[in-house]
């Protein structure tokens, strides 16, 4: 493959980031990768956002900018990918800023259009920029490649700092549900790559907006967790059976993510989720060891996750539960 010829485009998904845009679309047009094309798609933002995109549209031959009403992430990343033209796509986040050099290395450690090379990410900016910039790890084995998203440092089940190879997309599309729609095709998205790279580089700074949807506060959209778990459930028990146990364990994993959210909010909904995800989780530990045991008693789990809501954003402290709750283990 020529990469000096090759044409990367990049998505991305805005919605009241004016904060933010232009720090976000400056780092994808000041890559050291020229050849590329930007696909801004506003999700019926309230503010600016759309005045933003349109500006560098007309100044940049490389950006495109589009407009719907408010959908979600996963519907704008289907508008890009039914018009985007590359030989590889990257998604990117609005609130978000990728290193000048990213492209360029994941580039370099992909070697057909049916590859994924993706790299660390941080909400910690001294992170940024740093490591050795080589693949430290590479997997053509479905369990290997999901238990290797999931190691610290790695974005897991996000879409972002990853370069997708066309054929990934080629018909996978994100399912219509309004969260946690990256989550519910993450697993298809492994199953179909020959190869996926993982490079010791922290090239993505992931911002903590309280503005994005993921971290707003427990509503009735977070009951797509519910949808999500089926379709990672039903793929694997049809696709991939030997990686069952593993998928269970990051299905509670997310439900614990969300359960702790909900210690946060003193809402019905937000109660009414806990249980639901409460009894779920029982379900889902059935046969996985010790870890049925973190669902036995309700208040302590409560109080556990309560705790755990204060220091969990921290890098540090979300990779040791990354470690301890992590799918390397089973």
């Amino acid at each position: 493959m020529d990469k000096d010829k090759t044409f990367v485009s990049i998505i991305v998904p805005v919605y009241n980031a004016e904060l933010y845009l232009e720090e976000c679309i400056n780092s994808i047009l000041e890559q050291t990768y020229k050849n590329l094309e930007i696909i801004l798609i506003d999700d019926g933002s309230t503010d600016n956002s759309f005045e933003i995109m349109k500006q560098y549209s007309e100044n940049d031959s490389r950006v495109q900018s589009f407009s719907i009403s408010n959908s979600g992430p996963g519907k704008c990343r289907n508008v890009g990918l039914d018009i985007f033209s590359g030989d590889f796509v990257m998604f990117v986040d609005s609130d978000d800023r990728i290193c000048r050099d990213l492209v360029e290395i994941l580039l370099e450690n992909l070697g057909s259009s049916s590859e994924i090379a993706m790299c660390k990410f941080s909400k910690d900016i001294k992170k940024i920029a740093k490591g050795t910039k080589k693949v430290e790890n590479q997997t053509s084995i479905f369990v290997d490649s999901i238990k290797s998203i999931y190691l610290p440092g790695f974005p897991s089940s996000g879409p972002v700092a990853k370069l997708y190879g066309k054929e990934i997309f080629s018909e996978l599309r994100f399912p219509d549900i309004s969260m946690y729609e990256d989550a519910a095709i993450s697993l298809q998205v492994l199953s179909i790559a020959d190869k996926v790279s993982f490079v010791d580089y922290y090239g993505y700074y992931y911002r903590f907006n309280s503005e994005s949807i993921t971290n707003k506060r427990v509503s009735e959209r977070n009951l797509f967790i519910f949808e999500k778990t089926k379709i990672m459930l039903e793929f694997t028990n049809e696709n991939h059976p030997e990686a069952l146990d593993i998928v269970k364990t990051i299905c509670l994993n997310d439900n614990d993510y969300v359960m702790m959210e909900c210690t946060r909010s003193n809402t019905e909904i937000a109660r009414t989720l806990f249980e639901r995800l409460l009894e779920q989780n029982r379900d889902l530990s059935k046969n996985l060891g010790m870890r049925k045991l973190v669902y036995t008693n309700r208040l302590l789990l409560k109080i556990a996750l309560k705790i755990m809501s204060k220091i969990y954003y921290n890098d540090f402290v979300r990779n040791i539960f990354k470690k301890v709750l992590g799918v390397n283990n089973g």
